[in-house]
């Protein structure tokens, strides 16, 4: 399955078999602070809603409106900017000798264009001298 990501997104357990748990995602809310949540599962092309828990700041206190820490979320994708998936949030769950959900890709390296070094020292010049 194509994802259109540079890194390879962690596996996801499939219905009715141990799942894994996307851990440490990262939850932009429209008009609020992004929040860090556990999913069981990325939003398929048709759903409504997602179902996360153990939401989070990103500093990992518990927000204002999480009253329960061990409840479960259904929050609807109206109210999400958008979804981060950091390379470094790993999927736990199923350790079995088939299908491991357990992934931990390789970081890419950003490939950088010389141009944009250079735009960079240029913007730098221009805010010192203000």
């Amino acid at each position: 399955m194509r994802t259109g990501t540079s890194v390879p997104l962690p596996a996801q357990g499939r219905i009715g078999h141990p799942w894994g748990v996307l851990t440490g995602v990262i939850i932009h809310l429209a008009n609020d602070l992004p929040i860090m949540v556990d999913l069981e599962e990325l939003p398929a092309g048709g759903d409504r809603s997602i179902r996360c828990t153990n939401v989070r700041t990103l500093d990992g206190k518990r927000p204002p409106f999480v009253h329960d820490r061990h409840s479960t979320f259904i929050l609807p994708l109206g109210v999400l900017r958008l979804i981060e998936v950091p390379s470094q949030a790993g999927a736990v769950g199923h350790t079995g000798d088939q299908d491991p959900v357990m992934e931990s890709p390789a970081p890419a390296q950003p490939e950088f264009d010389p141009a944009d070094d250079e735009a960079e020292e240029d913007l730098l010049a221009r805010i010192r001298q203000i």
